[in-house]
């Protein structure tokens, strides 16, 4: 029972954000297990992928995958985004891997930090549908993902483009209209 509590407080965490967005429950849900599904095939791929030379960051919303980070050769960024084409339930991948060494903790912490404010900043908005945009920041580069439309993402950006330290802003978006 004890090892069933939280998945069940998973769910009803999921069941109250129902209502925000517009996505259905079962969208959310699978999302949930997407990115640790690919992480996992990612990870099977290449033994590098997974060794502390590679820095690898899966997130997923709606369907839609984003490969973020660094691998030391072209090869290793091709095998991840292989891995996560293959897994069931992916509709897109956005492979935005760096062929480069790790990010260090420091610039991790930075890169956490510039994704806190702007979270924020995007609450504060009501322009913003922030519930429907998910924000992951890696090596001063702000990667947006959400189901929005063309006035929403305009905002969104614009919300981003004020905050210091963003070296570049990627645009994901699914758009609605």
């Amino acid at each position: 029972m004890t090892r069933s509590l939280p998945i069940l407080a998973a769910l009803a965490f999921s069941l109250v954000l129902g209502g925000c967005g517009n996505r259905s429950i079962g969208n959310k849900i699978d999302d949930q297990f997407l990115g640790p599904d690919v992480s996992t095939a990612i990870e099977r791929a290449h033994a590098d992928l997974t060794s502390p030379t590679s820095h690898i960051g899966v997130t997923s919303y709606n369907g839609v995958v984003l490969l973020a980070g660094q691998t030391p050769r072209a090869e290793l960024k091709e095998k991840a985004e292989q891995a996560a084409r293959s897994v069931q339930g992916v509709k897109k991948v956005h492979n935005e891997l760096q062929v480069l060494q790790p990010t260090s903790a420091l610039a991790r912490s930075n890169d956490a930090l510039m994704t806190t404010k702007i979270k924020t900043q995007m609450l504060a908005d009501a322009s913003v549908p922030s519930t429907r945009i998910k924000v992951v920041t890696e090596n001063g580069i702000v990667y947006l993902l959400g189901l929005v439309n063309q006035k929403e993402a305009a905002s969104a950006t614009g919300v981003v483009q004020g905050v210091s330290g963003v070296q570049k802003i990627v645009k994901l978006f699914q758009y609605t209209n």
